[in-house]
């Protein structure tokens, strides 16, 4: 098992640093690219929603981001002492119907639950901590592999 952690500003400059360490973690142990691009795509719309919507002060804000790689997951534990706010507490979104009867947010965080294994939530001293886990192999493959 690999953790790497970085801590990055409450800016663009921060989601695309991360965006880095993803590929470079990725890179280091061969991981499959399936898994790595919806890591990307949940990070990058997890970030985007802590840097526009965490913080009203207008003040530079550390958000730690903590990847972790075993032989059956990639994990990001992204931590922020932003407001405090349980994205899973969201209602699911409106998907069908016109365009325009549908009520504004909520899709980002739908694609994050679609596409990572797990999200879990917690509000710790102070700190919103949400951990994303994506299986690295599909639970058929590994189902294959086991009975052969």
């Amino acid at each position: 098992m690999t953790t790497v952690e970085r801590t990055v500003a409450n800016d663009v400059t921060g989601l695309e640093e991360v965006a880095r360490l993803v590929d470079e973690l990725a890179a280091a142990h061969a991981l499959p690219p399936g898994p790595v691009t919806d890591m990307q795509v949940a990070l990058d719309e997890v970030l985007t929603n802590i840097v526009q919507y965490a913080y009203s002060d207008g003040r530079i804000h550390d958000i730690r981001v903590r990847l972790t790689v075993s032989p059956e997951v990639l994990e990001a534990e992204v931590e922020d002492d932003g407001r405090p706010f349980d994205p899973l507490d969201l209602p699911p979104p409106q998907l069908h119907g016109a365009l325009a009867d549908r009520a504004v947010g909520g899709l980002g965080i739908h694609f994050v639950r679609r596409l990572m294994t797990e999200v879990r939530y917690a509000h710790v001293n102070n700190r919103n901590r949400l951990v994303l886990t994506k299986r690295l192999r599909d639970q058929t493959e590994a189902d294959a592999r086991g009975s052969s």
